[in-house]
Order: structure tokens, then sequence, then C-alpha cells
């Protein structure tokens, strides 16, 4: 009998898991386009050295095809995150956000939203509404094409390879220009401790993005930490470790 190649998106690894631990519980989510798996590794490597309760949501439309993506706007990825919210603050005392690309976009914006439900926030490579003005005008022609090309994995360590669609709808990115521009004005609502961890290089979100958010959030608590050997996909690059350990020392923090 032969047997079908397993598709990417059900691998084990591309599905939203739970890590049980301690009363100190750490939403992360992934990027835009991407998958649980993007952030799996650190995920795990923070539950071993922290005992945190981790939690790695799917948001609506990811891990399907790019067409399930169409059928979703920016306001459907923030319920996503608001039920993952719900979720873990049910198991939890305190709760840390955090996330990569989209998902530290998701993260700012619920920690600025929602502050009595969260008590620290992590960006990683966050998008905040920085972006070149040719970048942004092909979305607007009349005819433009229906799909562009993926973003997924910008990774500088050989042989990585992050599990995201290879197009991207093009009315959908106009969804994610308008949830990053609209989390950068909340910027200012953001109280709790935060980390925000960027790449120097990074081929898909501005850098310049970092030290908007840290001069711009009305937290007492800023660290600010540049990734010096990763692109933007840090969580599957050679800062994988180094991150692991920033997000656990500051969940340790946040906890006492």
């Amino acid at each position: 009998m032969k047997q079908m190649p397993i598709a990417p998106f059900d691998l084990p690894e591309a599905q939203p898991f739970l890590l049980e631990g301690s009363d100190t519980g750490f939403l992360f989510f992934h990027g835009f386009t991407s998958t649980p798996q993007s952030v799996s590794n650190v995920a795990q490597h923070v539950h071993r050295i922290s005992g945190a309760t981790v939690y790695c949501p799917l948001l609506d439309g990811h891990g399907e095809t790019p067409t399930a993506l169409a059928k979703t706007g920016q306001a459907d990825w923030v319920a996503s995150a608001e039920t993952a919210l719900e979720t873990l603050s049910s198991r939890c005392a305190r709760v840390i956000v955090g996330g990569l690309s989209l998902g530290a976009t998701l993260s700012l914006n619920l920690a600025a939203r929602m502050p009595d439900k969260i008590q620290g926030v992590i960006s990683i490579n966050g998008s905040t509404g920085l972006y070149r003005p040719e970048v942004v005008a092909p979305l607007y022609e009349t005819g433009g094409a229906a799909f562009i090309e993926g973003i997924g994995s910008d990774i500088a360590e050989p042989g990585m390879t992050e599990i995201c669609y290879d197009r991207i709808p093009r009315e959908t990115l106009k969804e994610r220009f308008l949830l990053t521009n609209a989390t950068g004005a909340l910027l200012p609502l953001i109280r709790q401790p935060i980390l925000i961890l960027q790449s120097r290089r990074d081929n898909v979100v501005d850098p310049k993005n970092a030290p908007r958010i840290a001069t711009s959030v009305g937290s007492s608590e800023i660290h600010l930490c540049w990734l010096e050997r990763s692109y933007h996909v840090a969580t599957l690059d050679y800062d994988r470790s180094l991150i692991a350990q920033r997000i656990a020392g500051f969940l340790g923090q946040v906890a006492s």
C-alpha cells in the first residue's frame, strides 16, 4: 500500500500545544502565515528552565491554506489571541504574553487593552507600523495579483525551515497593516514590564520597531536585547537559546 506524504501543516510540531507547569503562564503566539512550529523550540526550552506553564495556540486562518487565511482578518486574529488568553488565565495566577512578528504585535495589543489580565509582555521582532511606502503602495493598486510571494523562513542558520504559507492573500496583508498601525498607536497604554528582542538584520520587519516600542510604551521596566546572529524568524535561528534564556529570566522577574 502506497503511503501518502504528510502535509507540513499536519505535522505534530505545527499543532497548538500546552506545556503544564507552575501558576505563571506564558502565552506564546506564532507569526503571520506561520504555525506554533516557529516558536516550539523556544517554548519548550523556556518550559524546561523556568517551570512555567506555556501555551502556544494556532491563530485563525493559519495552519491550513492561503485561501483559508484570505477569509480572515485582523479582528479574527485578535479574537484568537483573546480566546487563548482566557484559556491560560483560567489555569494560571499570572500571565505574560509574547510572540514573534505578528505574534508580538498581538501581544502588545492585548497588553495595552487588557492590563488587568496581563502582568508582562514580550516582543520578538514585533511590527508596530513602520513600513516603507514602496511596500504599502502596491497593495492598493487596482487589478493587482490576488496573492503575493510569501515572507517566511527568513533564517540565517542553514538547514532551518519555518512551516508557513508560500503565498499571501493581498487583501489579508491590508488587514495586517491595519492591526500593526493600530497597535503602534496603543503603545503608550502599556504599563507592564516589557522585554523587547530584536534582530539587527531583519529582512521582514524594520529593526527600528524595537526602539520605537521601547520609547513609546508607558512601562517603567523596559528591557531591550539586540540579536546579533539571527534574521526575522529568530526563534528558529542561531539566537534561539539566548531568546529562551532571556524569556525565562523575564518570567522569573515578573513572577517575583
